[in-house]
């Protein structure tokens, strides 16, 4: 049964539409990713509104493009200019620039191409293994279950995705009040609209997007002070010999492939993400290393590392998104968004409905890898001078873009306003250091938590101890016990030690 909508998915995906709907992406997910500052997340979600009136097998290809390029991109500023385009690219810098710096830029490029596609390909590989299997799994879980899940799942995303377990909590505290903005579901009753009749619906979660990303980090970059000066540190001549062999990909295939393996298991855990894939690999690459003096000093392994981790990420993230509806990291979120909007909501049911649709969007990550293999090898000097675009030339027109993208969501102003609004709540959580993740996913899940929490209670007779006489949701709720625990005890111990 699953071989039969394997192939069928893979007779959707190869048409001429969702092919070039891919390549479309990639070539702008790159354009994104290179730029410090800017992020495939924000590109994804202001170009979110433009595939609401193209069918899903193009929509979803395209923003998959935006993604896999999108990432990929980041590593181009991080070996050029030390400044990575997105977290996951943080410890490329470590070898990358100095590389760079060697005149070997272009090797470093394709260094981090290579990695990163063969990373992202056994990903998706496991995807494709795994993921119906678990969504069978899914099937049997009812309303506690799913409590119990979404609990564990919201309290290791709030641990992680920051350095204070609290400040993180407390951005998923903001994300469920967000979530509960508009027509109870289950009295009929309006909560926090405050007598404006454009909140009765709820928050549109494009808009919130738009401004938590878009506007908050221009925000910010205006506050930096955006000038026309171009870097002057930016390196792109290359070297005769810089370029890329055979040879030296085959010396680092090892390293690839365990990071690939570490990538993949962080990617599996809701909110750990590629960052801390990242800095992983590079840490258990430079340990096992033969010269790990090397490290740090521009070495093809150390940009391997991290860049193979990664993308390794990006497959395993979808795991839990599709299965239980659960999205692993920032992005995954967005894309919940995107399946939401052209009507195919993750979670178990999603493949008794629409298996041969999802085995194509799977299939179009595969094809992207690919093209994103070609396309970048052959614009890997270009893409590396589009870092010295001004910054106060490029971030206006993304300030229209957003608005715009925010506007044709409803063709209502009043989501221009919230769009500003996010946007100034988005840049006053990054001044203070508090993780948008949290907020973004409880948002989104929110409704899908009070259901299931309202629900749980009818089931378990008003008595939600009672989650504990069920396997599955005793499980889960003492994962997230031991896991708050684990997560406070350093800083009493830090505190212990100051005084």
């Amino acid at each position: 049964m699953y071989f039969q909508e394997i192939i069928n998915g893979l007779h959707l995906i190869l048409n001429w539409g969702s092919l070039l709907m891919i390549c479309g992406g990639i070539l702008l997910g790159m354009l994104v990713g290179s730029l410090p500052g800017l992020t495939a997340t924000m590109a994804i979600a202001i170009l979110i509104p433009l595939s609401f009136s193209i069918p899903p097998l193009l929509g979803i290809p395209f923003l998959v493009g935006i993604y896999k390029g999108g990432l990929y991109g980041g590593a181009i500023p991080a070996i050029l200019v030390s400044t990575p385009g997105t977290g996951g690219a943080a410890a490329t810098v470590f070898d990358g620039y100095p590389m760079a710096q060697k005149g070997k830029a272009k090797k470093a490029i394709q260094m981090s191409l290579v990695a990163s596609t063969v990373g992202d390909t056994l990903s998706d590989i496991v995807l494709f293994m795994f993921m119906a299997p678990l969504a069978m799994v899914a099937l049997y879980f009812g309303s506690p279950e799913y409590f119990s899940l979404f609990v564990f799942s919201l309290v290791l995303i709030a641990g992680v995705t920051g350095q204070s377990i609290l400040k993180g909590l407390f951005s998923a505290f903001v994300g469920l009040i967000v979530s509960t903005i508009g027509i109870d579901s289950v009295t009929g009753s309006s909560r926090f609209i405050f007598g404006n009749l454009n909140m009765a619906s709820g928050i549109t979660f494009m808009t919130m997007l738009i401004g938590l990303f878009a506007i908050s980090e221009i925000l910010i970059q205006a506050e930096k002070g955006l000038t026309l000066k171009k870097n002057a540190d930016v390196n792109t001549k290359y070297g005769k010999q810089d370029r890329l062999t055979w040879n030296e990909f085959w010396r680092v295939k090892k390293v690839i492939i365990q990071s690939t393996g570490i990538g993949t298991f962080i990617g599996i855990i809701p909110g750990l993400g590629a960052p801390i894939a990242a800095f992983l690999a590079y840490s258990f690459a430079k340990r096992t290393s033969k010269t790990p003096e090397a490290f740090g000093h521009g070495t093809l392994e150390g940009v391997a590392a991290p860049e193979a981790a990664n993308s390794a990420v990006n497959g395993a993230n979808f795991l839990p998104l599709f299965a239980f509806g659960i999205p692993g990291d920032i992005i995954t979120a967005v894309m919940l968004g995107a399946f939401v909007v052209h009507g195919m909501r993750p979670g178990p049911d999603l493949f008794q409905n629409h298996a041969a649709t999802m085995y194509a969007i799977i299939w179009g990550m595969v094809f992207a890898n690919a093209f994103l293999l070609v396309m970048g090898w052959a614009l890997s000097g270009i893409y590396a001078k589009i870092v010295t675009i001004p910054k106060n030339l490029l971030f206006p027109g993304i300030l229209a873009i957003a608005a715009v993208g925010s506007y044709s969501v409803n063709n209502n102003m009043f989501d221009v306003k919230l769009m500003i609004v996010f946007g100034v709540m988005g840049y006053l959580m990054k001044k203070f250091e508090i993780p948008l993740a949290p907020l973004i996913i409880t948002a989104l899940l929110g409704r899908s938590i009070e259901n299931s929490l309202v629900q749980s209670y009818i089931i378990l007779d008003g008595n939600l101890l009672n989650l504990f006489l069920r396997p599955i949701s005793a499980l889960f709720i003492v994962l997230a016990l031991i896991f708050l625990a684990l997560a406070f005890m350093p800083k009493k111990n830090k505190n212990k030690s100051q005084q």
